[in-house]
């Protein structure tokens, strides 16, 4: 029986994997709007600009080529009273490196950056060539000019 299970779940995983994939090289781009700053699902399914959550991205990217570190936009933002994408009054230098390399805020998208290699386990591997990529541009409305 849990031979059977196994199967079972093997077989779901590879169908799942192949929709993603499918949806991937359609172009049609999914992002994690919970804790995603600046967008927010539309109505059509596709990425709509959150105004109030765009100015903090650009005033980020805008520190940024002013020439501050991480750690001075971080305490920037916590001075301000400017909440992270997950809601805390403090702001990591993880964070704010996510933002300022995500190619998502210039309307592009990278698809594909992971992929399962264990469907048991369900672990997660960046991904180094080991699948296709797809690299969108312009799949979404921009915060940021890409320059």
């Amino acid at each position: 029986m849990s031979s059977l299970a196994q199967e079972e779940s093997r077989l779901i995983s590879e169908n799942v994997t192949w929709g993603q994939r499918k949806r991937f090289s359609d172009g049609k781009v999914q992002m994690p709007y919970k804790r995603f700053l600046g967008y927010e699902k539309g109505e059509n399914g596709r990425p709509v600009i959150v105004e109030t959550e765009a100015t903090v991205v650009r005033l980020i990217n805008r520190l940024y080529l002013e020439g501050k570190t991480s750690a001075e936009i971080c305490n920037h933002l916590e001075q301000r009273h400017i909440p992270s994408p997950g809601g805390s009054s403090k702001w990591s230098k993880t964070t704010l490196d996510s933002i300022l390399t995500n190619e998502k805020y210039k309307g592009d998208a990278l698809l594909q950056k992971k992929f399962t290699v264990d469907f048991l386990r369900k672990k997660k591997k960046t991904n180094e060539g080991e699948v296709p990529q797809h690299y969108l541009e312009g799949s979404h409305p921009a915060i940021i000019v890409p320059e």
